[in-house]
């Protein structure tokens, strides 16, 4: 059975800060991933109010391939989560960083979907595969239609880099404002077909697949061989016995009632 690709969307909008539409742009995911083809590949686990505290103990829980983060940022370029009794709480960039570190081996993508959050973003994509920040403010709109359009594109088995332009295409296309600033950060050494775990298993399949032809080709190659070397045999009585059994045509031979093997 196909891994399913796990995405963790973590969520937190101050009291004291502007409210930004989380619960929408998780139903937006959810509703885009459920377009594609391969919607039963993914499933999406949802916190919200995601305390700094609650951080490892989800991606020790869940071991997610995907971490999207739908909160504030904050003009010292850090991500703010939920503190104590609802207020803001700024991540260290290092910190985060050295955090998302330790859970490489699972996590391939860290999506920031926050205002000046690129910095953030690019010390991350040191460490994890693939990373998506922004330079500059995002509207709500701009946001909710950007996680729409990305995982859309990944629902119907897209990469990761084809999501993104993909869901960029779309965004110029409909005339999102404030969408240039959003951007794709690749660590060092990533190739072109580095992919996540969907893609994968579907080459795997292909693989068996032709594994399995070749096997069949074979024991039907091994059974015409057995069935001309009895043909050969020198004894009349025997041959006639053997074309009797496999049906003896005059373009070939049915092997088992099954084909013509010639």
């Amino acid at each position: 059975m196909a891994e399913k690709i796990r995405i963790l969307f973590l969520s937190a909008s101050s009291w004291s800060m502007s409210r930004i539409l989380v619960d929408e742009e998780a139903r937006e995911i959810s509703e885009k991933i459920h377009e594609g083809r391969y919607r039963d590949r993914f499933v999406v686990y949802k916190y919200p109010a995601t305390r700094p505290d609650d951080l490892q103990r989800l991606l020790l829980r869940y071991q997610p391939h995907i971490v999207h983060f739908s909160c504030h940022g904050s003009k010292q370029r850090k991500i703010v989560l939920a503190g104590p009794r609802g207020g803001p709480k700024l991540l260290d960039q290092q910190g985060l960083a050295n955090v998302l570190a330790l859970y490489n081996n699972h996590v391939k993508l860290v999506v920031l979907n926050a205002c000046f959050s690129n910095d953030q973003a690019r010390s991350i994509s040191r460490v994890i595969d693939y990373s998506i920040g922004t330079e500059r403010p995002v509207g709500d709109k701009t946001s909710v239609a950007f996680a729409g359009a990305f995982y859309r594109a990944l629902g119907f088995g897209k990469s990761i880099r084809d999501a993104f332009d993909s869901a960029r295409a779309e965004l110029t296309l409909t005339k999102m404002p404030r969408s240039r600033g959003i951007q794709l950060f690749i660590k060092k050494g990533i190739g072109e077909s580095d992919t996540l775990p969907l893609v994968e298993s579907d080459r795997n399949l292909s693989r068996r697949s032709v594994d399995l032809r070749c096997e069949i080709t074979i024991l039907k190659t091994l059974q015409q061989t057995v069935l001309v070397r009895s043909l050969e045999a020198r004894s009349v009585r025997r041959r006639d016995s053997l074309r009797r059994r496999y049906h003896a045509r005059l373009d070939g031979y049915v092997w088992s009632g099954c084909g013509t093997s010639r």
